[in-house]
């Protein structure tokens, strides 16, 4: 750990040494090439907010930041002995605050499910580098682009190996008899479902039910499978099957 502290040193030292412009540009050229690396990772996965979107949130925010933590260093009034306070976090407050609302509009929902989270979530963190690169915090904004850009390419082969429960909700219809709705929450039990709601309604004949149910389950190879069951029941017709 003080190896890495001294290292981080050296490099904030050899950047200072630059000059306040070159340091400047030094610092937009990492939140550049931070930001192009997770907007490519984005673009390859086919996201809206991709390669570009990535690139010019990350150089907005180190601007922003370059930009708050120069204000409270500028003489205002040349001459006269004065000492100005100001906050330089406020700009951050604002950049993360703001970023908000770019992550809303890279969330979509359709129907039952929804997408862009991730995508959203990035955007954030890619704005936070910005804010950190513009700082001159240059090792953590490297070992922050190498984890986010390990959470979105290598987790995602993790997550895929998590149990993972799904929702649907199936309508069927069977002939009326006594105890047919409290045994069709028994038969989809032993189908492998877990029947977590149970709405039935007689049709107008009076001489068949119909039973919509949302169940959860783990994986759509069940789900499958549970459709050939009961495609080959007689006593049930499935009217319909949707995702919750």
């Amino acid at each position: 750990m003080h190896s890495i502290d001294q290292f981080d040193l050296i490099l904030r030292t050899w950047a200072g040494s630059l000059g306040f412009t070159m340091e400047s540009i030094l610092r937009l050229v990492l939140a550049v090439v931070a930001g192009g690396l997770i907007g490519m990772e984005r673009e390859i996965r086919g996201r809206q907010a991709g390669f570009r979107t990535n690139i010019l949130v990350c150089l907005g925010s180190a601007l922003a930041m370059i930009v708050s933590a120069y204000v409270p260093a500028m003489d205002y009034r040349p001459g006269l002995n004065m000492h100005i306070q100001s906050d330089p976090a406020r700009i951050a407050y604002g950049v993360m605050g703001g970023i908000g609302f770019i992550g809303a509009g890279a969330i979509i929902h359709m129907g039952s499910s929804i997408r862009g989270l991730t995508t959203a979530a990035g955007l954030w963190c890619v704005a936070a580098m910005g804010l950190a690169a513009g700082l001159g915090l240059y090792l953590l904004v490297i070992l922050t682009t190498l984890i986010v850009l390990a959470v979105l390419w290598l987790f995602d082969d993790v997550q895929r190996l998590f149990p993972r429960s799904q929702r649907r909700r199936i309508v069927v219809r069977r002939a009326w008899t006594e105890g047919c709705v409290a045994d069709t929450a028994d038969q989809f039990g032993k189908w492998g479902f877990r029947v977590v709601d149970l709405e039935y309604q007689r049709t107008h004949d009076l001489q068949n039910v119909d039973l919509t149910l949302e169940v959860e389950f783990s994986t759509h190879d069940r789900f499958s499978h549970v459709q050939t069951k009961i495609a080959g029941d007689c006593a049930y017709t499935l009217l319909s099957d949707k995702d919750y």
